[in-house]
This record gives C-alpha cells, sequence and structure tokens, in this order.
C-alpha cells in the first residue's frame, strides 16, 4: 500500500498558526494537560509535572494511520495510531500537566513532532482521571487525510505492520509496546489482542 506523494506537510507558518489558534480555545484554568494514546505514552515530547492516566469517552484508539517515516516508507508505509470518534468507546491513555515555566517551549515540540503533515487535528477534549474530569489537549485523526487507513482488516494491519521499518524502527516493535503500555495501565482491547496475535503469528 504505497503512499501517494507528495504528502500535504505543514509550514513552518502553518504550523505556528495551528498552535495559536488551538492555544486561544484552551480552557481558562491556568493549567495545560496532553492527552497520549500512542507513544506519547512512553516518550512524551515534552516535561511534566504532573502524570495520570485517563480516560477519554467516545473515542477509539486504532491502528488507522499509514506512516511514510517513522514506522515506514513511501513505497512501504507502516501503521500508526490514530484516535477517532466511535460512539460508547472508549480510550484509556495518560494525561500530562505541562510546567508553566517552559509551555512554549514544550508546545512547540510538540506541534513539530504532531503536526508534521496534519493527518491529526488538534482538540480540547474531556478526560476522566481518578481524581476527577480534566479537559486535556489531544490529537484526534483527520478522516478525510490521504494518510488515514480506516477500515482495514486485521490481516491487512498485520501484514503492514510485519513488513514495514521506519525511522524510529520497526513497526512490530511500535505495536508491542504499544501493549506494553496497555497492559500496565490494566487495559484489555480486543482488537488489538487479535492484531498483536497476527503479527507475532508472521514473524
Amino acid at each position: 500500500m504505497p503512499i501517494d506523494l507528495p504528502l500535504p506537510t505543514l509550514s513552518d507558518e502553518e504550523r505556528a498558526e495551528s498552535l495559536r489558534a488551538t492555544m486561544a480555545r484552551a480552557p481558562d484554568h491556568g493549567e495545560v494537560w496532553v492527552f497520549g494514546y500512542g507513544s506519547l505514552m512512553w516518550n512524551p515530547s515534552f516535561s511534566y509535572i504532573e502524570r495520570r492516566s485517563g480516560t477519554v469517552r467516545d473515542h477509539a484508539r486504532r491502528f488507522c494511520v499509514l506512516s511514510a517515516r517513522a514506522r515506514g516508507t513511501p513505497q512501504n508505509p507502516g501503521l500508526g495510531l490514530g484516535l477517532e470518534p466511535s460512539e460508547d468507546d472508549n480510550c484509556c491513555g495518560i494525561v500530562y500537566r505541562l510546567a508553566e515555566h517552559n509551555l512554549d517551549a514544550d508546545l512547540q515540540a510538540l506541534w513539530l513532532r504532531e503536526m508534521t503533515s496534519g493527518i491529526y487535528q488538534p482538540h480540547w477534549l474531556p478526560v476522566a482521571t481518578e481524581l476527577g474530569e480534566i479537559t486535556a489537549l489531544t490529537f484526534v485523526v483527520d478522516r478525510e487525510h490521504p494518510q488515514y487507513a480506516g477500515g482495514l482488516s486485521a490481516q491487512e494491519k498485520a501484514a503492514i505492520i510485519v513488513a514495514a521499518t521506519g525511522h524510529y524502527g520497526p513497526c512490530r516493535e511500535y505495536l508491542a509496546r504499544t501493549m506494553r503500555e496497555l497492559a500496565a495501565l490494566g487495559v484489555s482491547e480486543p482488537d488489538f489482542d487479535v492484531l498483536y496475535a497476527l503479527v507475532k503469528a508472521r514473524t
């Protein structure tokens, strides 16, 4: 499944405007939280002063983003995680409270990481935590973007994941790390269990 090139790429100016507009919509409570549901769970690109588990309701974590660099190449893309609206589904991940004294630098680093092509759209979503509900910055997948790969079967996803390697290593390691983080959170996602079994059977 090669990716049609060239992929959209946000300019520095477009990223800066996206960050400005997103922060203009931020809740007025003096704190900035970020929700991680994929690699941000184990490798955040920012400093933080608090970390909690949290759940976003009516959204699902899915392998639905074609990865042309991090976990694959344009000719042999991998699959990354995206969060998309899904009624009656919940997504458990990690929320981080950013330090105010380093907020600008941390947000810029986050935008450089997540807002390369525009496949993710920043939203402020409610997150349920053990200490109450907060509102966190969350990157939701854009289903209209050319990198979006929704609707693949488990077998199709497994074939892509097994075959792909990118700048950050084999795509199957990304899946394995995701499974370890979910286990640490005490989260069971049956679709991921099936996918993981299919990938292990092919390797």
